[in-house]
């Protein structure tokens, strides 16, 4: 049987970004339900992979498609439902699972621009961020 090789640029790129992956992915999910999320999703950048590298932020398309995938298996809840997207996953990467400058590189975006819409949320969406717990 023949296995297709993934181009050596995306196992890069899946070894840099996965374990980050999967924190995001658990502070909504159950485990099981988490790895079969991000395992899912990278199964779709590898097909897609060609599209992705193309984009000038590869980064920020890959975590597009991670991000509002999860958010289709868990609604985001109150007060953070009214945040706009980039900045609920600001929030959670930084406030709940403590990543700064890698909450950046993973989302693709500038590092002050987080640091923006970390500071910029108002203080009940930090709240609800750092106590925000995987559905059982």
């Amino acid at each position: 049987m023949l296995t297709p090789a993934l181009p050596p640029a995306f196992e890069a790129f899946c070894a840099l970004h996965r374990d980050l992956y999967l924190d995001y992915a658990r502070a909504h999910l159950p485990e099981a339900d988490a790895r079969r999320a991000v395992s899912s999703a990278l199964g779709e950048l590898a097909v897609r992979w060609p599209h992705i590298v193309s984009h000038p932020n590869p980064a920020a398309r890959a975590w597009t498609l991670l991000s509002a995938r999860i958010r289709t298996q868990r609604p985001v809840p109150p007060p953070l439902s009214d945040c706009p997207a980039l900045q609920y996953d600001a929030l959670v990467l930084h406030c709940l699972l403590d990543y700064s400058t890698a909450a950046a590189e993973v989302m693709g975006q500038d590092p002050s621009k987080i640091r923006y819409l970390v500071c910029s949320a108002p203080a009940q969406s930090r709240t609800a961020a750092r106590r925000l717990a995987p559905v059982r």
